[in-house]
């Protein structure tokens, strides 16, 4: 039998937890809409977990949820990322981009990104702006029992959590 502890914290709307990791999802099934509701491990082992998972890794996108509903992804096109020395790269759909990153007990902080200039559909193009805005406005991170990567990000009006999978 396993025990846990709950501990629940308002800090400015993220709820903290003892060992679970619960989606934003779940605020729709309890009928809220309010906002971005996330539970995170405590722990300082959860953390350097949390760190190693990052570390010299490399995701794609899978699922994308804002302000609670699924957004559709652009057809054919692969939004990824690469975590190695500090510096996340990797591809918006569109253009090439890199930064910096910063990762404290599940706090991840993305620095402003650099991207290569190339047009592409305006569609494409949409999708990849949103998506440079939610992983700059990204500020904490989580792993699901099947591995996936969530991060959850709020900026502005928007909010939202963005899953990858690892890529090979």
């Amino acid at each position: 039998m396993v025990a846990l502890k709950l501990f629940l914290v308002p800090l400015s709307s993220i709820l903290i937890t003892t060992g679970v990791v619960l989606s934003y999802s779940l605020s729709l099934l309890a009928g809220t809409t309010s906002s971005l509701t996330q539970l995170l491990p405590m722990s300082s082992e959860s953390s350097s977990q949390s760190d190693i998972a990052l570390k010299n890794s490399s995701w794609q996108l899978e699922r994308w949820e804002r302000q609670g509903s699924v957004v559709t992804l652009v057809p054919k096109t692969k939004i990824s990322l690469r975590f190695e020395n500090n510096q996340v790269n990797g591809s918006g759909g569109c253009n090439s981009f890199n930064g910096s990153y910063n990762l404290v007990n599940n706090q991840l902080s993305v620095g402003a990104l650099s991207a290569t200039r190339m047009r592409c559909d305006e569609q494409v193009m949409n999708q990849e702006s949103q998506f440079f805005f939610a992983l700059q406005s990204v500020r904490c991170i989580a792993t699901d029992a099947s591995g996936r990567l969530m991060l959850f990000y709020k900026g502005g009006t928007s909010e939202g959590v963005l899953y990858f999978v690892k890529a090979n």
